[in-house]
C-alpha cells in the first residue's frame, strides 16, 4: 500500500509527522513497538496499552464512532481493525477520511499487517525487526512446550453470552504453547459452542478471555451457568482468566500470552 501526501513524504514514499489515529487496540501496540506513539493524537476506548497509550486521547464507541468527533483531530489517517470495525472503516471512508482497515485472522497475518504499517510509516527492516523478535518469543515458548509430556485440551472462550470459543489466530497460539484447541479452524471466525460440545471435547484447561474485560472477569459466570459447573476442568480447578489482550489483539503480545498458556500447562501436568 502507497499513502503519500504532497511535499511530506521522503524518497521511499514513507509518510512523515503523521497524525493517526488509531481506532484498533492491535495497531496502536504495533504502532507503540515501531516508535511511532508520539504520532498518535487519538485512539479508541480500549487502547490501554502501553501504559503511555491511556494519556492519549480517546473515543468511545468503537463501532459507532462519530465523523465528527475525529474531524476534531485532524487526522492524516485513521486505523480500524477486525470484522466489527468493517463497517466503521467503510462509513468513514465514505465521509473522507482515509482509513486503513486490517483484518488479520491467522498469525501469518498478524505479521503481515506488523509488516503493512511499518512500511507505510518507518520503512520495512523496522517492522521485519519487530516481527523477528516476536517469533523468536514464539520460538521459545514452542521449544518449551515440547518437554510437556502430553498436549492438554484447552478450551478458550472469547464471549460468555453466548458462550464463544475463541477462532482466529488463537488456536495457533494454543498449539505453539503446547496445547489442543477445541475443534476450530485457525482463520475461523470465533463461533458460539454448546454445553454438549464443550463436554465431548473434555477440556483440561479452560481459560477466560472475554472481550474487553481484561483480568477482572469473574469466573462465577460460567461455573454457574447450568451444568457448566460439572465440566472436570471446573472441578479441577483448572479454570482461569487471563487479560484479553495478551489473546484477542493481533499484535506483539500474542506471544507472551503463549507463554502464560504453557504456564498454566506445565503447572498443571507437573
Amino acid at each position: 500500500m502507497s499513502i503519500v501526501r504532497e511535499g511530506e513524504a521522503n524518497a521511499s514514499g514513507m509518510l512523515l509527522a503523521m497524525r493517526i489515529v488509531s481506532l484498533s487496540p492491535a495497531a496502536t501496540e504495533i504502532l507503540f513497538s515501531l516508535g511511532l506513539g508520539k504520532d498518535i493524537v487519538c485512539t479508541d476506548q480500549f487502547s490501554n496499552f502501553p501504559e503511555e497509550a491511556k494519556a492519549i486521547p480517546h473515543l468511545r464507541g468503537h463501532t459507532e464512532v462519530r465523523p465528527e468527533e475525529l474531524t476534531k483531530f485532524n487526522p492524516d489517517i485513521v486505523l480500524t481493525g477486525t470484522v466489527i470495525q468493517q463497517k466503521l472503516a467503510q462509513e468513514l471512508r465514505g465521509k473522507g477520511f482515509q482509513v486503513i482497515h486490517q483484518d488479520a485472522r491467522t498469525l501469518a497475518q498478524v505479521f503481515e499487517s506488523i509488516r503493512e504499517l511499518g512500511v507505510i510509516f518507518v520503512g520495512e527492516e523496522r517492522a521485519v525487526e519487530l516481527i523477528q523478535k516476536v517469533q523468536r518469543e514464539f520460538d521459545s515458548v514452542k521449544r518449551k512446550a515440547k518437554n510437556l509430556p502430553r498436549r492438554p485440551r484447552v478450551y478458550i472462550e472469547e464471549w460468555h453470552q453466548p458462550p464463544m470459543a475463541s477462532g482466529n489466530w488463537v488456536p495457533e497460539v494454543v498449539q505453539i504453547a503446547g496445547g489442543k484447541s477445541i475443534p476450530i479452524i485457525a482463520g475461523e471466525l470465533s463461533r458460539e459452542v454448546m454445553l454438549e460440545e464443550v463436554q465431548a471435547f473434555d477440556p483440561d484447561l479452560i481459560v477466560i478471555s472475554w472481550c474487553g474485560a481484561g483480568k477482572l472477569a469473574d469466573k462465577k459466570l460460567l461455573i454457574e451457568r447450568e451444568r457448566w459447573g460439572s465440566l472436570r476442568a471446573v472441578h479441577s480447578g483448572s479454570l482461569k482468566v487471563i487479560d484479553d489482550s495478551f489473546l484477542n489483539r493481533p499484535g506483539p503480545r500474542l506471544a507472551e500470552g503463549a507463554q502464560r498458556l504453557f504456564g498454566w500447562m506445565f503447572e498443571m501436568l507437573h
